[in-house]
């Protein structure tokens, strides 16, 4: 049996269309969550918005093991610190501390930070810490009190929560 040319045609422009769409329609699958994921949230329809970002969603759980040999400010670079960059906490997160350090002060985040964002400051020796070393607050901020953690026992964390109402941090560890 034949086919007349222009059904031929046809199927062939549906059949182009259908792998076309296939191709062009693939889903972008993320398979890992970094945490620096924002999206638009809004009050209703024309309310007024905020961006989230996943970090809070996930605890702000980036870490980062490193040696502390001195003051410096977490989410910036300084070469008192192995690695130097701790960007990566800009938002958050937990330091995990892998050698009990000489004096030194971890300063937190700037500001601007979303309300609810975590900081653990962690000593994952296994000895307790017997030098000093302070959090203190960044400028503009208070921390509540508990900044403190020169004897932070060996696998525990001094755990920070920012409240922006009062721009504080809140020691709930």
């Amino acid at each position: 049996m034949r086919v007349p040319f222009k059904f031929t045609m046809v199927g062939a422009a549906f059949a182009a269309l259908a792998l076309g769409y296939g191709a062009w329609a693939q889903p972008v699958i993320q398979n890992t969550f970094t945490g620096n994921e924002c999206w638009e949230a809004g009050q209703g329809p024309g309310g007024p918005g905020a961006y989230v970002c996943g970090q809070a969603y996930r605890g702000a759980s980036n870490n980062l093991p490193m040696t502390i040999a001195g003051a410096f400010t977490i989410g910036g670079t300084s070469a008192n610190t192995t690695p130097n960059n701790t960007s990566t906490l800009a938002y958050g997160g937990t330091l995990l501390i892998t050698a009990a350090p000489s004096t030194a002060a971890v300063t937190m985040p700037p500001s601007p930070l979303m309300d609810g964002v975590i900081v653990a400051i962690c000593n994952v020796t296994t000895g307790a810490f017997v030098n000093t070393l302070t959090a203190t607050a960044n400028t503009g901020q208070t921390i509540n009190s508990g900044g403190a953690l020169a004897t932070l026992a060996s696998f525990t964390c001094g755990t920070y929560q920012w409240n922006v109402a009062n721009a504080t941090w809140y020691r709930t560890r």
